[in-house]
């Protein structure tokens, strides 16, 4: 079994990491999505572009996922994307058995004006999502 995780460092996906470290057997694959997205830039230039920090936050975040797996024994395939992390996520998942991504539990107008990640891998995916709470 292939389980992809989309993962950021936040508490869902710390959540979303454990419960596809539960859920691997001998012989599957663990792959751990982390992706830096372009942030919007204020002022006269406008347009979007990808700040170096998000870059290394997500190296970080991809870091952090490793040594998780790694203490428990296991290996994972680490992708560090760019770009819209929902997109990234399914983009992963195109040759996998289950896509784990964490709920950060927002309200409606939250999910709106931010977006869901969790909701666009749902509405996306090739195939199961499993959302942890």
């Amino acid at each position: 079994m292939r389980i992809v995780v989309g993962y950021d460092g936040s508490d869902a996906a710390k959540r979303a990491l454990q419960r596809a470290v539960d859920l691997v057997k001998d012989g599957d694959r663990i792959v751990v999505v982390a992706s830096a997205e372009a942030q919007a830039r204020s002022g006269p230039t406008g347009g979007a572009h990808l700040d170096p920090s998000e870059f290394q936050q997500r190296r970080g975040d991809l870091d952090e996922a490793k040594q998780f797996i790694s203490e428990r024994g296991l290996d994972a395939e680490l992708v560090e994307a760019q770009g819209d992390p929902g997109t990234a996520i399914v983009e992963a998942a195109t040759e996998s058995d289950l896509i784990i991504v964490g709920s950060r539990g927002l309200n409606p107008l939250q999910r709106m004006l931010l977006g869901s990640v969790s909701s666009k891998v749902v509405h996306r995916a090739p195939g199961d999502v499993l959302v942890v709470r």
